[in-house]
């Protein structure tokens, strides 16, 4: 009968201990990756579905025929609505108008006069997600 090598004896039981704390470490660092990971990926899918719906509310906005001194809650302006996200998410909308002074460098006026809008307003759009998430958007409409 075969003797063992005297030699070859195996690990003993704290080269195994410390090899398994070496490898809970490393998962535990793979695993709060993954974490990060998906946390990121979840806030960049929520922001890029927020910028499609501000630009798409910004398109349909600038659609719309102009109206002189326009406030948000002019029926052409304020008919215009939010379009959800593909998760059919809702946003709360905010506009504000200020209208240029005719001037170059441009310079905006909060307030408009009837017979005293130059033609062109600047159209500042701020939605904001049910998660918190914001994005704002200012455009120019022009007559």
């Amino acid at each position: 009968m075969n003797r063992p090598d005297p030699r070859d004896r195996g690990y003993t039981l704290l080269e195994l201990l410390a090899a398994m704390a070496i490898m809970s470490i490393a998962f535990a660092a793979i695993f709060a990756g993954l974490g990060m990971f998906l946390r990121t990926e979840r806030v960049q899918g929520a922001q890029a579905q927020l910028d499609v719906s501000l630009r798409s509310y910004a398109e349909q906005l600038l659609g719309v025929t102009y109206v002189n001194c326009a406030t948000p809650s002019t029926a052409t302006y304020a008919a215009v609505t939010v379009p959800t996200d593909v998760h059919a998410k809702a946003y709360t909308k905010s506009v504000t108008i200020k209208y240029w002074n005719g001037d170059l460098p441009a310079t905006w006026a909060s307030s408009c006069t009837t017979g005293n809008d130059k033609g062109l307003q600047q159209i500042t759009i701020q939605l904001t997600g049910s998660d918190g998430e914001k994005g704002t958007l200012t455009i120019g409409k022009a007559q």
